[in-house]
């Protein structure tokens, strides 16, 4: 791939030769979770052995689509050992600080100058919680400070407002569109040019873009798996799925720069991963669309009752189900009904705020399971219907599932007590967590499900404390005679050191221990287990610690009444 790469560059053999014996490279892989490979890519090459390539590598990915066992994808040597901490190091990206965001804010409202004042935002973000945590994010930030003066009126009572990730992600698809629809009417154009734009200003634009973007997001989910990146060649992919999309037809064109997809040469994306999961969640469930429609007839007739089929309180599912009337041509051609997104979190992410906000859409979810019974198609739609619904925090106590078809759903953490599962299709499903007293599961499929239990540590003696570190990749168990610092990803110890008061670095990579046997403070290294430094000057037995929020002092407490401060770096 080096060689091939540098060739497409015109580089000659005896240079290509020249650089791979003599010189050394970093190789990045960006966006390494885009891609399909599940193989070691170190088991799967041959780099650094002799007379090949020297390089080391820059991997960036999303965690949450690489599992937990993500270290089997990137650990050098032998997997069964403990990894070189030379060879394997890693790094995660922090959330944004109260004093980051702060900081963020007043460089946007010197360079965009928007309508609202520096203060305007950090009064919203204070005052609604949901909002609050979203903008740790960096892109979310961006996006939130674009968006939130048409959103919000800083004069209402915040405390009670909500904003939800899928909001954001609609009011800024609908900004950017009406900017994009604004840009392209000051354009000079051609007369054709002209006219399709008009057409589609008629038509309604922004609806139009946001049908574009829908389609699209659906098209790369089917056609290319969800791979971001599409290649077009207005004379390869000629009568593609692709031409639709990227073709020089005048209103293509229009959408097209309208939306937020970037070009680099023949190839496109969406300026952001997220934009894509955002436009696959909206080809599966469109609220404006479907208000726009005759509300479908429910798929349950009930006798006796006239509760909801599920409860969202807590409450029993009402199971005195006599009839089933089946309205399936409206949902036939849901995305979810051709492909499984039980293992795309942020797409998942944006389809349970929905099923929280549109009842219709909760409702639609409702059907696909229901037609899972006498109807094998529907196993796909089922899976991810189900999948969404628990995640969202529907419970389905006492449903009556008997046969329902529903392999690889992800239900970890439902509430299942007392459903009737005879009969269901449950091969590979995610059941750890699920509560599931006096279910009966007679007769069920439930080849290679996941049961996981919680894990537990024997630590030898008795517990006096537990901390996770910040970044969730260890915790260090304090016993009565020792520290025990143990990986979250393997569960297998890592460290072993002597007992004593005990703190985390805001970044999670040391540990700062104070020891009362010698009065000394020691900072250790989470990846190598090396001392690096060691404090001196308490007179009697450190009792606590801590470090500041920046990461860049400790503070020790001490029996002779003192608190001492040290500088980290010196």
């Amino acid at each position: 791939m080096i060689a091939k790469q540098l060739r497409k560059n015109e580089f000659t053999e005896s240079q290509i030769r020249e650089l791979k014996f003599h010189r050394a490279f970093t190789l990045i892989c960006d966006g390494y979770d885009e891609s399909p490979q599940i193989r070691n890519i170190y088991t799967s090459n041959r780099l650094n052995q002799p007379g090949e390539w020297n390089a080391k590598m820059v991997i960036s990915c999303r965690s949450e689509y690489v599992g937990s066992d993500y270290r089997d994808r990137f650990q050098p040597g032998d997997r069964n050992s403990r990894a070189d901490p030379v060879l394997f190091q890693e790094a995660v990206i922090t959330p944004f600080s109260r004093d980051q965001i702060q900081e963020y804010i007043a460089q946007y409202v010197s360079v965009h100058r928007p309508l609202w004042k520096a203060d305007e935002y950090e009064k919203t973000l204070e005052h609604i919680p949901s909002l609050k945590e979203l903008v740790t994010n960096p892109f979310l930030m961006s996006l939130s400070l674009e968006v939130l003066p048409r959103m919000v009126d800083p004069g209402q009572d915040l405390s009670a407002t909500r904003v939800t990730r899928v909001a954001l992600y609609d009011r800024f698809i609908e900004h950017w569109l009406e900017r994009g629809k604004k840009r392209l009417g000051e354009k000079d154009m051609g007369p054709l040019a002209r006219a399709a734009f008009e057409g589609l200003v008629d038509e309604g634009f922004t609806r139009s873009g946001i049908d574009y973007l829908k389609r699209l997001s659906a098209a790369i989910y089917k056609e290319q798996n969800g791979h971001p990146i599409v290649r077009f060649s207005r004379y390869d992919d000629k009568g593609s799925w692709k031409a639709e999309f990227f073709s020089r037809d005048d209103e293509t064109q229009h959408l097209r720069e309208a939306c937020p997809i970037v070009r680099s040469g023949n190839q496109h994306r969406f300026i952001h991963r997220s934009l894509l999961e955002y436009g696959m969640s909206l080809a599966i469930f469109d609220p404006h669309i479907m208000k726009e429609q005759k509300e479908p007839e429910s798929t349950f007739a009930r006798r006796g009752s006239v509760s909801s089929l599920l409860s969202c309180d807590g409450g029993p599912m009402d199971v005195d189900v006599v009839s089933v009337t089946v309205q399936q041509e409206h949902y036939l051609n849901s995305p979810l009904v051709w492909g499984y997104f039980t293992r795309e979190p942020s797409v998942l992410q944006f389809l349970e705020e929905r099923v929280q906000q549109e009842p219709l859409f909760k409702q639609q979810l409702l059907d696909y399971i229901e037609h899972s019974k006498t109807d094998e198609k529907w196993r796909k739609a089922a899976s991810n219907a189900i999948t969404i619904l628990v995640r969202s925090g529907v419970q389905f106590i006492g449903a009556d599932l008997q046969g329902v078809r529903i392999p690889r759903a992800d239900i970890s953490n439902g509430m299942f007590d007392s459903a009737k599962l005879q009969g269901a299709d449950l091969r590979q499903v995610d059941l750890r967590g699920v509560w599931l007293e006096r279910a009966n599961l007679s007769n069920a499929e439930m080849t290679g499900i996941r049961l996981g239990a919680p894990p537990y540590l024997e630590c030898g003696d008795k517990v006096e404390k537990c901390l996770y570190s910040p970044d969730g990749r260890s915790i260090a168990v304090v016993t009565s005679r020792e520290i025990q610092v143990y990986s979250t990803s393997t569960w297998e110890r890592m460290w072993t050191w002597n007992c004593g008061s005990v703190v985390y670095s805001p970044r999670g990579d040391h540990l700062a221990v104070g020891y009362n046997s010698d009065y000394r403070v020691k900072i250790w290294n989470i990846m190598t287990g090396d001392c690096e430094c060691i404090l001196r000057g308490h007179g009697n037995k450190v009792t606590d610690i801590d470090y500041s929020p920046q990461g860049d002092r400790i503070a020790s407490a001490n029996r002779d009444t003192t608190v001492k401060l040290w500088d980290v770096e010196s």
